[in-house]
């Protein structure tokens, strides 16, 4: 397979009409609504477009334009987008070898890519032989490249159905009488050419290439990824190319494809009210061939636009980072100020975090665990909560900070997961049961959220014990640990026996000791420890903190470590490029813990 963009060069020779700048369409409100069917999940075309700039470029917008915006110009005036930089490239070695001045922001255009097309096509071929397992991450971002650049080709043909050709040419004004073609036309678009396929007399020899052509043109542009019509004879839904290819005898279908046709030329000639009109007829005409399932799924369209604009966590991250500013700042004034200021700031910060996981589970109508992504955003909001319980019954900056704390890095790691794309997909099958999400999945969650707020606080008992803090300062945070670990053990240990009995329904056993099983019981065995040997004495406060900082390392390794090990019925949950980060983590706990229990023991 070869890179795409050349195709895409030559566009400009097809395009009749369309200007190489901008589009003046300013209004894209209706494009934004219209349904689009991807990776099983039927979503706004909004959705789709800023997934697919996120993949691209690592952002859902391209400079000051929207994702809707570029997209329409992706798909009407693809020329206009060849000098866009939207293609990410991680790792400036890359850049070199295909023999591009590496950028500071990372990020170039398909023009400068299709100048390297014949060396990437060959790095991307000896990766693609590498087993995925043994690839390294340069490897990794190679195949990931070249799949971007040849998806951005494919789209880019979408609508070339719509604009005049030089494939259909027809000089006779006696065969354009015939047909109702004008006759001071003589380029047609595919669509004008298919529109009249039942009129045309094969012995015409201008008619007879022409009818060719339309063949040919069809068989090119066949399974394209972008799934907006629904299909008359199948659950499918088909690009426009292919519902013209293999559907177009159907009057619905006709209607649709020529509702496109007409936005594409709207689009062209900068006619905003009619590529709206288009747009919004198109919506409406296509409610009347959806089931009342997919009607259920279009009308909350309107709410998963909201979300995606609004970006709620965005602002609880905000609101989570001016918390602990205003406690650092706390500490040049004993004034009661700060402390209203960062109290206020995590509630300010936890309201968006609550609306943001609840718009998540009307638009997906399941629990909001099923993915990394979602894991640690319903993670940072249990640690928030739980350090607004502690502020409730404390009221002394400790509940804040650990919120504020957990908050912020959670919500942080979860962005580097939305970097993939669409981050409200379809379950997979393994976790596709709304009750065990919401029992097992919540459950265990919840205690890997309890454990890492009790990691948290023994970082902080061990940071307050090295800067001298007063005895009673240290045994209220050694009192609010023991007992947010007594819930975390309570938690892991019920969700892991509802885990066995899910476990049990599907596979036929309730425990097989499967690594994200032994991970589980690796948190409930490690905290049943530290209470055992908190009661026999063995270990004190200094103790039990370095067990709390150890039993948040456990909680990293049976979250997501263990699928690394890409193993066992769990495995599902694989990510690869976290074992680097991993390692990261654990030296830096080991170095942190070795440092301050020898200031503490000094003491």
């Amino acid at each position: 397979m070869k890179i795409k963009i050349f195709s895409t060069l030559v566009l400009s020779s097809f395009l009749l009409g369309t200007a190489f700048a901008r589009s003046e369409i300013k209004d894209f409100t209706n494009f934004k609504n219209i349904p689009v069917l991807e990776s099983g999940r039927l979503k706004p075309l909004d959705t789709f477009a800023r997934s697919l700039l996120t993949q691209f470029s690592g952002k859902d917008h391209y400079e000051k334009q929207g994702a809707s915006a570029w997209l329409a110009s992706l798909f009407f005036n693809p020329v206009s987008t060849l000098n866009d930089k939207i293609f990410l490239i991680n790792n400036p070695d890359i850049a070199v070898a295909l023999g591009i001045t590496p950028q500071q922001d990372r990020r170039y255009s398909p023009s400068q890519l299709q100048q390297s097309s014949r060396i990437l096509t060959q790095l991307q071929q000896a990766a693609a032989k590498i087993p995925e397992k043994d690839r390294s991450l340069a490897e990794n971002e190679i195949i990931r490249i070249f799949d971007n650049i040849n998806l951005y080709g494919d789209l880019s043909y979408s609508f070339l159905f719509a604009y005049p050709q030089s494939d259909f040419t027809i000089t006779s004004k006696v065969t354009k009488t015939k047909l109702g073609l004008p006759l001071d036309q003589n380029q047609f678009s595919f669509i004008d050419i298919a529109l009249k396929a039942n009129e045309i007399k094969l012995d015409d020899p201008e008619l007879a290439q022409t009818t060719a052509n339309l063949f040919r043109w069809s068989q090119n542009y066949k399974n394209l990824p972008f799934a907006v019509i629904p299909s008359s004879q199948n659950e499918k839904w088909l690009s426009p190319w292919d519902a013209l290819s293999t559907d177009f005898s159907n009057e619905q279908t006709r209607q649709l494809v020529t509702l496109w046709s007409n936005m594409a030329n709207s689009y062209a000639q900068g006619n905003d009210i009619a590529f709206n009109m288009a747009a919004h007829t198109y919506i409406n005409s296509i409610r009347d061939a959806l089931s009342k399932e997919e009607l259920k799924k279009v009308d909350k369209f309107p709410l998963e636009l909201f979300y995606q604009q609004n970006s709620p966590f965005t602002w609880s991250i905000m609101f989570y980072i001016f918390a602990f500013i205003f406690f650092v700042v706390s500490f040049t004034s004993s004034k009661a100020l700060w402390y209203n200021l960062g109290l206020f700031s995590v509630i300010a910060g936890f309201i968006p975090h609550v609306l943001g996981l609840g718009m998540r589970i009307i638009i997906m109508d399941r629990p909001p665990v099923s993915s990394l992504y979602e894991t640690f955003i319903f993670v940072g909001f249990i640690a928030v909560l739980l350090g607004l319980f502690i502020e409730h019954y404390n009221r002394q900056w400790l509940g804040i900070v650990t919120a504020a704390i957990s908050g912020t890095a959670l919500l942080f790691i979860a962005n580097k997961y939305s970097a993939e794309g669409d981050t409200l997909k379809v379950l997979i099958a393994v976790l596709n049961s709304n009750f065990w999400l919401a029992t097992h999945v919540t459950t265990i969650t919840m205690g890997y959220a309890a454990t890492c707020v009790g990691g948290l606080l023994g970082h902080i008992w061990l940071v307050q014990a090295v800067f001298g803090k007063d005895s009673q300062t240290l045994d209220k945070t050694y009192k609010t640990t023991l007992g947010i670990l007594g819930v975390a053990l309570c938690l892991t240990f019920l969700g892991t026996n509802l885990g066995g009995i899910w476990a049990d329904q599907s596979w036929g056993r309730f425990w097989g000791w499967d690594p994200k099983e032994n991970g589980a019981l690796m948190i409930v065995l490690w905290t049943a420890l530290l209470f055992h040997a908190k009661v026999a004495l063995m270990i004190g406060p200094l103790g039990l903190a370095v067990g709390a900082v150890i039993g948040m390392m456990v909680v990293m390794w049976a979250w997501f470590g263990v699928n690394l090990l890409s193993v066992g019925l769990h495995s599902y949950g694989f990510t690869s490029g976290v074992a680097t980060s991993l390692i990261i983590y654990a030296v830096f706990e080991i170095i942190f813990l070795l440092a301050t229990t020898f200031f503490v023991s000094r003491k």
